[in-house]
């Protein structure tokens, strides 16, 4: 009897600690204890976005691991509700995003069908949420790969009844799109086509320049993009026994930018993190 009182009495007094603690402690000290945040708490605490110099002069406003984390992480929890057959049929507003640590969570219950219609729902309005000031450059316009990541949930490529093939190739390439990858993965990914190209025969080889001829371009000519870059324009302007050669001899068209990405792997030697950054743009 005397031990169960004794028990109580510790416990008691534990609990009247705490709450001592808790309004003794220094604010600062408190924040130390992981907690739920929202997005803007999130955005004001980790640097989602960071500045880096462009060979030839200016700069460019790129993701940090936790600006991916942010994307990638929702985009996982909306999907995720989707393969459970929940949805919130785009229901839910920036109060309901939320961070616990690095994780991410929609406090909203998902009361809608799982269907496909209303994940694309959950997507568009997830991008809307989630374009904010911090992944816009100082024209307002989307920074490199959001911006083909935020067209890609708002107007999606398939429609809302896809066969079971064609959705599967939505999600993977959404899971796996640029803007939610580490620079390191996609560089390894471009090698990594290059490398498979480079080791088929002639017949392999003849199916993937077929593929690659009907990629519809948009009217943008990347060779401009490229010849403002030192490193892009020696690839861009590169001609056997003409050193001094100033006519580019690649078309606009996706044949000649598969070629030059190409040549562009294979020749241009050691590249920084910044020049793969601007290849990157090129290619998307």
């Amino acid at each position: 009897m005397d031990n169960r009182i004794l028990y109580c009495s510790m416990d008691w007094v534990r609990d009247v600690c705490w709450v001592l603690m808790m309004y003794i402690w220094p604010q600062w000290m408190l924040n130390l204890i992981p907690g739920e945040r929202s997005v803007r708490q999130y955005l004001n605490k980790y640097g989602v976005v960071d500045m880096r110099p462009i060979e030839g002069g200016g700069s460019a406003v790129i993701c940090t691991k936790h600006g991916r984390n942010l994307w990638s992480g929702f985009i996982k929890v909306i999907t995720d509700a989707h393969n459970r057959h929940q949805s919130w049929g785009g229901q839910f507003t920036m109060e309901d995003l939320r961070m616990s640590g690095h994780r991410c969570r929609i406090k909203r219950e998902p009361m809608c069908d799982g269907s496909f219609a209303n994940l694309l729902l959950d997507l568009s309005m997830l991008a809307r949420l989630l374009l904010v000031d911090e992944f816009r450059d100082s024209q307002g316009y989307p920074i490199s790969y959001i911006q083909e990541l935020y067209n890609l949930m708002v107007s999606p490529i398939v429609g809302s009844c896809p066969s079971k093939a064609k959705k599967e190739k939505f999600l993977k390439f959404l899971h796996n799109h640029p803007a939610v990858k580490s620079p390191r993965a996609v560089t390894i990914l471009i090698s990594a086509v290059f490398q498979a190209y480079k080791s088929m025969g002639q017949i392999e080889k003849q199916k993937v320049d077929d593929l690659v001829a009907k990629t519809k371009l948009t009217t943008k000519d990347r060779r401009v993009d490229a010849a403002l870059n030192s490193l892009l324009n020696k690839v861009l302007l590169f001609k056997y026994n003409d050193p001094n050669n100033t006519l580019t001899s690649y078309a606009p068209n996706s044949c000649d930018l598969f070629r030059f990405l190409r040549n562009f792997q294979q020749h241009g030697g050691d590249v920084s993190f910044l020049i793969i950054r601007v290849i990157h743009t090129l290619v998307f």
